[in-house]
């Protein structure tokens, strides 16, 4: 059975799972994602200090659904509300205020899986007989980063788009728009001339919607916001990044696995380095203290 088809509980009945595991666990833990449970059941768990772990993620299908419980949340057990960062990210805009609201620096909480630490040991699995040492190089590494500059410009120009003409259809182009498959035994590339050409035609379709110089201020006050915002966080993890190392660990002998099965082992072995303030605001609420957005 695909995950399309596997039954799921609506956002209402969902709220509604933690009171059945609330003697089970030390926290409640709420997600925008569906069909993610596995996931994030070993990247929490890697976070949480001492032996108490989480027996269950709530998945609430949708943003709105877990700020809106997390607003209406009262009981005594702790909770914590997980949501992406989005293209809000570009705009400044964050939850603020709102108690045991965690919102991602990042775009999803699948850039933070995307690191060297975890494509090495998954090339290393996949092989059996590799050195970790000889697995992945920092050279082979910066190559697979080195597109992910101009990735975040095409990103300042969803956000801009997005200001500017809400319903057209911007990151859900997905990876496969912007890659060429240059040879047979060859993985798919990032190809700099199909993100340029993509970028202007959003900017083009922008401009007919509300003209050049309206345009024009969008994109430059969303590139000032945007000049602190690292590419591995300003570019989705979930459409972009991962489809981008599932390619290039395929190329190191890793073979074809699905997109939940890549997950789950880059959960495993991806470097903490980068989630300390979730693991922080985790614990904190275990232990009693609220965490307050920011």
């Amino acid at each position: 059975m695909s995950p399309a088809t596997i039954p799921s509980w609506s956002s209402a009945a969902s709220e509604s799972i933690g009171l059945f595991y609330r003697k089970l666990q030390p926290i409640e833990i709420y997600v925008e994602d569906s069909n993610s449970e596995a996931f994030y059941f070993e990247l929490l768990n890697r976070l949480i200090n001492g032996d108490k772990k989480i027996k269950k993620i709530i998945p609430l299908h949708g943003r709105r659904h877990v700020v809106r419980h997390c607003e209406n949340y009262q009981h005594k057990t702790p909770a914590l509300f997980l949501i992406d960062g989005d293209l809000d990210l570009f705009f400044g805009n964050r939850e603020q205020g709102k108690i045991n609201l965690f919102q991602h620096k990042a775009y999803c909480i699948e850039n933070y899986l995307f690191c060297f630490e975890a494509a090495r040991e998954l090339v290393v699995d996949a092989s059996g007989t590799i050195l970790r040492e000889a697995a992945l190089t920092e050279q082979e590494w910066n190559t697979v980063l080195n597109p992910l500059a101009q990735l975040k410009k095409l990103f300042i120009t969803f956000a801009a788009a997005r200001s500017a003409y809400p319903e057209l259809k911007t990151v859900s182009h997905g990876f496969a728009s912007i890659i060429t498959q240059k040879g047979r035994k060859q993985p798919p590339a990032i190809d700099d001339k199909k993100i340029e050409k993509l970028d202007q035609e959003i900017t083009r379709i922008c401009i007919d919607k509300i003209g050049s110089q309206a345009w024009s201020n969008i994109r430059q006050n969303i590139e000032n916001n945007s000049i602190g915002i690292p590419p591995i966080d300003g570019v989705s993890g979930k459409d972009f990044l991962l489809p981008l190392l599932d390619h290039f660990i395929r190329s190191k002998g890793c073979g074809n696995i699905s997109t939940n099965s890549l997950m789950f082992k880059l959960a495993k072995y991806c470097s903490l380095n980068r989630l300390q303030e979730l693991q922080k605001a985790l614990n904190d609420v275990i232990s009693g203290s609220n965490f307050v957005s920011h």
